[in-house]
């Protein structure tokens, strides 16, 4: 009998464990590429290393092989502000035995008052050091090693208090990235636009999400919409050992080829599929951290517990209904 309520426990507490720690690829809350409007939580600091892979046949006797890790760290500064870096320590390049370290990231994001209960609106932006040896290497989206910086609006839709069993959450994402800060502002033809939509949601302690990403060269007419990057990611997140959260996702590519015969920056091949997992751990330190932060996470955890409180409630009811209604039936047979 002790089992049970032990058993409810740890699947509330893995659950808290994988809210507060659900971070996208390069930093940030967020799924995977694409951003949530909510910071993390104020003085957490969430670390995060993820690994992914793609191969392809090359030839009869050659397998090409594509190796890339992160290595990120979002801080929690407020409830509508956080900071996040990114360091790419490895990827492959196709050239040497050994890849090359990739670029540098910092990224901020700022949660805006246009929000409510349902909906939010929040701001990120990102500056990119050239820490990279060389730009643009096969399979991998378009970049470049020069300094260089993105923007995009973010709006989260969060269906929590309208539907507290099923808490769905709906990102979209749309921003601005320039691969070379020296060139002109939106005109270069390197300039791309990010476009980002997805959904996720918990089953228990597990959280599942689905998204579509894609980044757009606006200002080359002459490359089809269907030859830019662009992707379907799958992904599901639970607790692990340690209070760690395991990341698995699968990204399926949907750019279509007219042709590749002259391949350029622009007309690349990019990984058909890509297949990757990750690790995250929280830090709280909120205990030296204001009174502000304190408050808030009191209030969330308070509010968290009164949604419980009422989706246990509402179980309570229909378990008295489903009770009361097999009543019913027995003694209706009796009565016969």
């Amino acid at each position: 009998m002790r089992k049970f309520p032990l058993f409810i426990l740890v699947l509330l507490f893995g659950f808290n464990s994988i809210v507060h720690s659900q971070i996208g690829l390069t930093g940030g809350k967020g799924m995977l590429r694409v951003l949530s409007a909510d910071p993390v939580k104020p003085a957490d600091i969430i670390v995060q290393w993820n690994v992914s892979t793609y191969m392809k046949q090359a030839s009869k006797a050659s397998l090409a092989k594509y190796y890339r890790s992160n290595l990120s760290a979002t801080f929690g500064l407020a409830h509508y502000l956080e900071t996040y870096l990114n360091w790419i320590p490895y990827q492959d390049d196709q050239e040497h035995l050994w890849g090359m370290r990739g670029n540098t990231l910092l990224g901020i994001k700022y949660l805006t008052p246009l929000r409510t209960d349902f909906f939010k609106f929040g701001l990120a932006g990102s500056f990119i050091i050239p820490t990279a040896s060389k730009g643009n290497v096969p399979f991998e989206t378009f970049f470049t090693n020069k300094a260089a910086w993105s923007a995009r609006g973010i709006i989260t839709l969060d269906f929590l208090k309208m539907m507290p069993r099923h808490p769905l959450k709906i990102n979209l994402n749309f921003g601005y990235m320039d691969h070379d800060v020296t060139d002109t502002y939106f005109t270069s033809e390197i300039d791309q636009l990010f476009i980002g939509a997805g959904f996720k949601f918990p089953i228990r302690s597990v959280q599942f999400y689905t998204e579509y990403s894609g980044e757009i060269f606006f200002n080359k007419k002459d490359l089809p919409f269907n030859q830019n990057s662009s992707r379907i990611s799958q992904g599901i997140r639970f607790l692990g050992p340690w209070d760690n959260v395991i990341d698995i996702s699968f990204d399926f590519a949907l750019t279509q080829y007219d042709s590749l015969k002259e391949t350029d920056i622009f007309h690349k091949e990019y990984y058909k599929w890509q297949v990757r997992a990750g690790i995250t751990h929280r830090f709280s330190v909120y205990k030296y951290f204001d009174k502000s932060a304190k408050l808030k996470r009191k209030k969330d955890e308070e509010e968290r517990r009164k949604l419980e409180a009422i989706r246990r409630k509402r179980e309570k009811v229909k378990q008295d209904l489903e009770k009361m209604k097999k009543s019913l039936e027995e003694n209706g047979k009796k009565k016969k």
